[in-house]
């Protein structure tokens, strides 16, 4: 009745080296902020004369500003959730650890039991 949990191994992510160098990340947020304010700016401009070329060009320029911001909010959130997932998966394994403690006790407490059931009718 032995049960185990499955072992997961999980591969070195590129991300995960990225928290070495907060830097870069950081680096990477300003880069979407600027883009961001950069097609804000652009659309701003293009209300007054009202330029649709220009005005999709800001759209354009915001949203890829945007999609950079919210990709290194998700590797970053990732990085959180890979944690708890690894202090999960730790929990569980001392919990597995003290079951099967448990369970050998169990075993060898119904082996006396049994020892001691043999010996009285033996008397």
């Amino acid at each position: 009745m032995k049960r185990s949990l499955t072992k997961m191994q999980h591969d070195e992510m590129y991300f995960s080296n990225l928290n070495k160098h907060k830097w870069i990340l950081t680096g990477i947020m300003v880069l979407g902020g600027v883009l961001i304010g950069a097609g804000v700016a652009d659309c701003i401009i293009a209300i007054n004369p009202l330029n649709l070329d220009q005005a999709a060009r800001g759209l354009t320029i915001f949203s890829a500003g945007l999609t950079i911001v919210v990709v290194v909010d998700n590797t970053k959130t990732q990085k959180v959730t890979e944690k708890v997932h690894q202090e999960a998966l730790l929990r569980l394994k001392n919990a597995e650890e003290q079951l099967e403690a448990i369970y050998h006790s169990q075993q060898l407490t119904e082996r006396q039991l049994n020892e001691i059931k043999k010996l009285l009718q033996k008397s």
